[in-house]
């Protein structure tokens, strides 16, 4: 009986073994503690942030670009890049930032050496060359020197100047509220809607909302680009707060990363679409998106 006593206990040992699988300790090991990090200041020299396109008053040379550079490749690290519509990651050694809004930016690496986070210090980015005629539209500014300028914008004194429907309408349809059948039904809109009011700034690209006793409903910042996506679309307007009605929209707003479609924008007034897909992959029946007529307020 002894023999046979033994060889369960040790094939009972083994199962144990099997059952428990071996901790692969690789990745904690990267960020383990092991000695003294790179200094504040080693890291602050291998750090550059540069503006190839020197800022000038007596220029406008379109969007700014800053180069982000990192020469100690062996140690990884993000930078920290403050926008207008918010601070974003660069997860990179090299990188080249994009302002297209007039003001004075932060921008710091924060780098893991040894384990442990080093932050660098601060790098301070002035950009005075942006200037675009959706600036003029959208803040009513008439130049890049019109630092003050500010505009502020309603939707439009119709029942469906915000719905819900269709994908794609403007394709098929002359982008005005109440033409014929792309709407998803009834205005959903009330008085506190048409209330409501939105200013956007030059300075900073600064975004405020409001409601109709004049309290601020959100703050943020603004910015567009002009790329078109094939579509017929003009561009995308990027928000860090919900634009009027949004709350309404069957789609999501997440900030930043659920731009707004320009389909047209001009002094007197602004045509936007939510879209409920960034990837539409089958007809545009298939999809839903919101619809958004503003004008300046007077």
């Amino acid at each position: 009986m002894k023999p046979t006593i033994i060889i369960s206990i040790v094939a009972m040992a083994l199962l144990g073994v099997a059952c428990n699988p071996i901790e692969d300790t690789s990745a904690r090991d990267e960020f383990a503690e092991k000695g003294a990090p790179v200094s504040v200041d080693e890291l602050n020299a291998a750090l550059s942030v540069t503006q190839p396109i020197p800022n000038s008053d007596d220029k406008v040379e379109g969007d700014q670009y800053v180069v982000l550079n990192n020469t100690r490749t062996d140690i990884p690290g993000t930078w920290f890049v403050e926008t207008s519509t918010g601070t974003v990651r660069r997860n990179t050694d090299h990188d080249t930032v994009i302002y297209g809004a007039n003001n004075t930016y932060n921008i710091y690496f924060v780098g893991l050496s040894e384990g442990q986070a080093v932050r660098s210090r601060t790098f301070t980015v002035t950009v005075t060359n942006c200037f675009d005629e959706y600036m003029t539209f959208l803040t009513g500014a008439v130049d890049k020197a019109d630092r003050t300028a500010k505009k502020t914008w309603k939707l439009l004194d119709h029942p469906l100047s915000f719905y819900n429907g269709m994908y794609g309408a403007w394709k098929y349809y002359t982008m005005s509220p109440g033409q014929s059948n792309y709407q998803g039904g009834s205005s959903v809109l009330t008085a506190v809607d048409f209330a409501k009011y939105m200013v956007f700034e030059m300075e900073g690209g600064k975004l405020t909302v409001y409601n109709g006793s004049n309290a601020v409903l959100g703050t943020g910042g603004w910015a567009f680009t002009h790329e078109g996506r094939g579509e017929q679309i003009d561009g995308e307007l990027i928000v860090s707060v919900p634009l009027i009605a949004t709350e309404k929209s069957w789609q999501g707003f997440s900030g930043t990363s659920s731009p707004y479609y320009i389909l047209s924008v001009d002094a007197n007034s602004m045509i936007l679409c939510l879209p409920g897909t960034y990837n539409r992959t089958g007809e545009d029946w298939d999809y839903d998106a919101s619809y958004y007529f503003f004008v300046p307020s007077e």
